[in-house]
């Protein structure tokens, strides 16, 4: 197995929770250096896991590496891609990947597709890869809507809200870009959608930021069995408890789980869980945070490897950075 030198750019709550322990465990790779614009926060994770910590003021003074893990704020990724496309370096970057479509579009322009990532690590789950082969083979016959609510009374993201209290790097974001990015992707990701109309939108604003967003958007799933568009009810909020759970409704069934890596999948009446039936499946994906994390990174370095597209590429989150621009966009009742 080729060796891969890791560099990592960001030592907050995600690189310290899922990314670093993670990688430390992973056969073929080696962490090279980590890099935080608070050199204090990288010295102290480095000192924790025996990892290098670095010093860089300028790009051009990062150390060579294969593969770079962005853990930043979206806002401050273009000048890192700007450098490392001039270099072999792979990236993978947290979500979102992007706050435009156009900036997305340009970025994934600029690598082959098997060198740049974006972490939307839900896609490994075992309900995730499940629900999606369900709908691919049409096994309960077309899909005709998707329901998917997600979040809970809350300030920020519940993972890492010092960067969304920041002026500079997070002050404009909001739930829909942090938290609500993920469920838009499991929506867009399961449902195998080749494009999107919005029909309806409302928000619930904080200033400039969105706390709560609810939408109604119809998706062009034409490529599927029984192909045609899919009705997709979305919320997700900080302001109340959402059910956390996603429906899919067929001709013949209706197809729900919890958003949590350890949900079942379950066919019946959601109003009556009780009499509901477990979907087994030989499906292998992960049930905890860090079995996501381990298969995302496994797919995406054996991709660099290879010279294979990953699961994970960018080029496959452009439809999601496009409806949540849309949906950022949008006109709204507020």
């Amino acid at each position: 197995m080729q060796e891969l030198r890791i560099g990592i750019v960001g030592a907050g709550e995600v690189t310290r929770r899922a990314h670093l322990p993670v990688l430390m465990n992973m056969p073929g790779t080696t962490i090279a250096w980590l890099l935080d614009y608070k050199p204090e926060r990288a010295d102290s994770l480095g000192r924790a896991f025996g990892v290098t910590a670095i010093r860089a003021t300028r790009n051009d003074e990062l150390p060579p590496c294969d593969v770079v893990l962005l853990a930043t704020p979206v806002e401050v990724r273009g000048e890192y891609l700007g450098h490392f496309r001039l270099t072999p370096t792979a990236i993978l970057c947290e979500k979102p990947f992007a706050l435009t479509a156009a900036a997305h579009t340009k970025a994934i322009g600029e690598f082959p597709p098997h060198r740049l990532g974006c972490g939307y690590m839900r896609r490994y789950y075992r309900s995730t890869m499940l629900l999606r082969r369900i709908v691919a083979e049409g096994l309960f016959g077309p899909l005709s809507a998707i329901s998917i609510h997600e979040g809970n009374r809350s300030k920020g993201s519940g993972v890492d809200s010092s960067f969304l209290d920041d002026r500079y790097t997070g002050a404009a974001r909001g739930v829909l870009a942090d938290l609500g990015s993920h469920s838009i992707d499991l929506a867009l990701h399961i449902s195998g959608a080749q494009s999107f109309r919005v029909k309806s939108l409302a928000r619930v604003m904080d200033g400039s930021v969105d706390r709560k967003v609810d939408a109604s958007v119809d998706l062009d799933c034409s490529t599927l069995p029984g192909g045609h568009s899919v009705d997709l009810n979305y919320g997700v909020s900080w302001l109340d408890r959402q059910d956390n759970c996603i429906r899919l409704t067929f001709e013949h069934a209706t197809v729900w789980s919890g958003l949590a890596p350890s949900s079942e999948v379950y066919v019946g009446d959601p109003k009556r869980p009780d009499d509901a039936i477990t979907v087994k499946s030989p499906v292998i994906g992960a049930s905890t945070f860090n079995q996501a994390f381990y298969l995302e990174w496994k797919d995406f370095l054996d991709g660099v490897r290879q010279g294979r597209e990953s699961l994970v590429s960018a080029r496959s989150a452009l439809l999601t950075t496009t409806l949540v621009e849309e949906l950022s966009s949008h006109d709204a009742a507020t």
